[in-house]
């Protein structure tokens, strides 16, 4: 065939692939630059991110787990627990950027439905049992499992019978973890007390130290806390008293300090962070993490917590890393009522958000 009859068959679809080729290069010219969507974590505090407490620890447990996951994180302090709070730090954090936030108290949760709505796409977490939006979920850790622990150790140490504790307010959140401590008590010590004074406030140093000075007058020996900050141990040292410590240790005690039940946060944010970059989480069920994960447990046992009781804590962390054994088996409240029977064990939906009674053992002070 010769070269002019090939070109006079094949030009049309030479010229043509050329349109297709030129086209194509137009179009591109056209379209916007591509952009990356950034992951971008907001954090909502109760308090300053510096209280050696709660707040502290959150913020530190989170910032490790996005350095983890290379993201960046925001984060606003001194939120308090009301609407207008709330949805002001929520705003101003959506504002610089965030499209996943972590609101880190319980008292959030009464309004985490309706700022979820409002912003349908950013990812809430809470810590709280309130949140059903379809962009929201709850998260926490098991203290209760650690609280038990610890009220194996405090009620072999009490010589008086009578524990002290000291918590911000009655909510589900703090009545498992009176109740857990209660029946670790119990446990060692079948017919002591567990003496529980509210002060009304998550932060509160003046009433808290005030707390533990008439636990002690009605014969505490041994105190504990659930609070920001560890005013009620900085008491009972001063007085002299036994205590066990919560969220975490930031100062050396005295020997009188048995141990403390605390959280590991980046445990804890590393999963549920983990799981949202990666589109494993699921909005329909919450996170609950324990000991078989790393995210409580119980700070090194003092020299002054005796062989025995240490030995008997040891053995039920060894049965709880194979079931949670807290909240099973035969359980009655502080009227008399029987709340679990042999061979149950009360349901994770109850601990969590329907928690309003005592065990056995337990008294709140009036």
């Amino acid at each position: 065939m010769k070269i002019k009859d090939w070109i006079r068959m094949n030009f049309p679809l030479a010229l043509i692939g050329m349109l297709v080729v030129l086209l194509v290069m137009v179009i591109q010219s056209f379209q916007l630059p591509k952009t990356e969507s950034k992951t971008v974590v907001g954090c909502v505090l109760v308090g300053e991110r510096a209280d050696n407490g709660w707040n502290k620890n959150h913020y530190e447990g989170l910032a490790a787990a996005c350095r983890a996951h290379d993201v960046a994180i925001l984060a606003v302090d001194d939120v308090a627990e009301t609407e207008s709070a709330t949805y002001t730090a929520v705003e101003e954090l959506i504002n610089k950027g965030a499209n996943v936030i972590y609101l880190t108290s319980f008292g959030y949760g009464q309004y985490v439905d309706e700022i979820a709505r409002k912003y349908p796409t950013t990812a809430f977490f809470c810590i709280s049992d309130k949140g059903r939006a379809k962009n929201c979920t709850s998260y926490f850790a098991r203290l209760y499992q650690a609280r038990y622990l610890a009220g194996i150790i405090a009620g072999q140490a009490s010589k008086t019978g009578i524990l002290g504790y000291v918590s911000a307010m009655p909510n589900s959140q703090t009545n498992r973890g009176i109740n857990a401590y209660a029946l670790g008590m119990l446990t060692v010590n079948p017919d002591a007390q567990l003496l529980v004074r509210f002060t009304g406030s998550w932060d509160d140093e003046a009433e808290e130290r005030k707390s533990v000075a008439l636990l002690q007058q009605a014969g505490a020996d041994v105190i504990t806390y659930h609070a920001d900050n560890p005013y009620a141990i900085d008491e009972a040292e001063k007085r002299g008293l036994l205590s066990i410590g919560c969220n975490d240790v930031i100062q050396q005690y005295s020997d009188r300090f048995l141990t403390a039940v605390v959280y590991d946060w980046q445990v804890v944010y590393e999963k549920v962070l983990g799981d949202y970059l990666s589109g494993r989480v699921n909005f329909n069920s919450g996170y609950w993490l324990g000991l078989r994960e790393g995210a409580v447990k119980l700070y090194p046992l003092s020299g002054a917590v005796a062989a025995g009781a240490a030995q008997v804590e040891a053995d039920q962390e060894q049965q709880m890393m194979l079931a949670d054994i807290v909240f099973s088996g035969v359980i009655y409240d502080n009227h008399g009522r029987l709340r679990c029977e042999e061979g149950e064990r009360i349901s994770d939906a109850e601990l969590f958000s329907g928690m309003d009674w005592y065990v056995k053992g337990v008294r709140i002070y009036e």
